[in-house]
């Protein structure tokens, strides 16, 4: 049996970091000497109103992110949706609260950063993509388990029984077929992010887009 999950106040250093920051694009990038060279999901993050990651990125692109918490949650003003709070201890204080819509298919994305235990994070706005911003500074955070798995794998089965009713599946019917469809997306992602798609070369970096 698997407990409702405690409620939980966030503290913030800034009022703006309670609002968290959509995704507005994604990818997957293998880079020589950084996460044991293996495929990372990258996150753009639409970061208008908060110069406070623009600035940390760029000054943190080739020293690494500093110290950072990590901790999944949910916020009920946000339903369908998954957060990863990243808290920034050093050398500054930044609280950022990525959101998962699971309605715009981001379930794929938590189950990358879950599998792989790790994420890039890129500056970004609405239309950007990874294979047009390739320059741009990003930094790579490392993700350890933190026991959100188990409340994940429920919560992406209840999610993906509602879509499939949403597409004319009775209940039974849906109840039925989500663990297969859920279980093929992750044949899927194993593909994408597994070591025949990391052909980066000793000098360089592998990139793929991986929604949209």
């Amino acid at each position: 049996m698997i407990r409702r999950p405690k409620l939980t106040e966030i503290p913030v250093y800034h009022p703006r970091e309670a609002t968290p920051v959509e995704i507005v694009g994604d990818g997957a990038i293998s880079t020589v000497g950084v996460g044991d060279g293996r495929m990372l999901p990258v996150l753009i993050l639409g970061t208008h109103g908060r110069p406070d990651i623009v600035e940390h990125i760029r000054l943190h692109q080739h020293s690494g992110p500093g110290d950072v918490n990590v901790q999944w949650g949910e916020m009920r003003e946000y339903p369908d949706t998954v957060m990863l709070i990243l808290s920034f201890i050093r050398p500054v204080q930044m609280k950022v609260i990525v959101a998962f819509d699971l309605r715009r298919n981001h379930g794929f994305l938590v189950e990358q950063i879950l599998s792989t235990s790790g994420v890039y994070i890129q500056a970004g706005a609405n239309g950007d993509r990874l294979k047009n911003t390739m320059d741009r500074p990003r930094i790579v955070i490392e993700i350890p388990d933190t026991g959100f798995r188990r409340r994940w794998d429920r919560l992406y089965l209840q999610h993906t029984v509602r879509m499939l009713r949403e597409r004319g599946l009775d209940r039974k019917q849906a109840k039925a077929a989500a663990p297969e469809a859920i279980a093929q997306l992750r044949e899927i992602g194993a593909f994408r992010m597994g070591s025949t798609t990391r052909r980066s070369a000793p000098e360089g970096d592998a990139t793929m887009e991986i929604s949209k």
